[in-house]
């Protein structure tokens, strides 16, 4: 217990770092606690509750948010816990994605969110020092850039290169994807927390909003908790009018109105 929970504060001080900012650590799950997170993500908080609270101590999160590659501005929470097989670290951490995602190597399909994770890290582990938190952090990152599709965790992923790239991000923008699953990919929180934050800088700079942007956050059903009156108005002014469909336009002006 003592050499993992040293790692992981190894890890902590050197996540920043090593991810260019693109990944946090914590022993809690801080990470995707909004009504947008991925429903695979409540059922693992839940199904895992009770190992939580036995286990605390052996068990952290990582959140990553790559800023490019196919993946870019989606958010992914993993588990990473200690096998109960054998002493950590001579045992592979067990690695789960709780983040309801389109990847060959992480398999959450069907509401699996339990070691469901292939990183060549973890095939190499071997408890010596090329097996720590910052090689497997390294491993999941790289995930992210170079999905491995020749070698599949789950069979349903297409492996025509155009289709692949837009399914992924079909799954981080929201919707369905033909003959994957069985429910329709909600927005990636990250993803829209990414799309809220560009919108409010270009507000900030007085730019021309851009017409898809507002489009693809006005496709959300609560879209108009997003925004206050203000931010919706200038949004419903600055936005060409023959982009807009009616029914985008009745639901702007009904929430202002609102």
């Amino acid at each position: 217990m003592a050499r993992f929970e040293k790692d992981f504060r190894q890890l902590c001080r050197q996540i920043d770092s090593l991810s260019a900012g693109q990944a946090r650590a914590s022993c809690d799950n801080i990470f995707n606690r909004s009504n947008s997170v991925s429903r695979a993500s409540f059922l693992s908080d839940s199904s895992s509750s009770d190992s939580d609270e036995s286990n605390s101590s052996q068990a952290f999160y990582i959140e990553i948010t790559p800023r490019d590659g196919p993946y870019a501005y989606g958010s992914f929470v993993f588990r990473i816990e200690a096998s109960s097989e054998s002493d950590y670290p001579d045992c592979q951490p067990i690695v789960s994605c709780l983040t309801r995602i389109y990847h060959p190597n992480i398999d959450t399909t069907y509401q699996n969110c339990y070691n469901n994770v292939c990183v060549s890290t973890l095939n190499d582990w071997d408890g010596g020092a090329n097996s720590t938190f910052e090689d497997l952090l390294q491993g999941l990152m790289f995930l992210f850039h170079s999905p491995n599709v020749d070698d599949p965790l789950t069979s349903n992923v297409s492996t025509d290169e155009k289709e692949f790239l837009t399914n992924i991000r079909i799954a981080i923008e929201g919707g369905t994807i033909e003959d994957y699953d069985n429910d329709p990919f909600e927005m990636n929180y990250g993803y829209k927390q990414y799309l809220i934050e560009k919108e409010k800088q270009q507000i900030k700079e007085g730019e021309q909003i851009d017409d898809n942007l507002v489009n693809i956050l006005t496709r959300e059903p609560n879209f108009k908790q997003l925004f206050n009156a203000d931010t919706l108005e200038f949004l419903m002014n600055n936005t060409s009018e023959s982009s807009l469909s009616h029914s985008t336009r009745h639901n702007k002006e009904a929430s202002i109105n609102s």
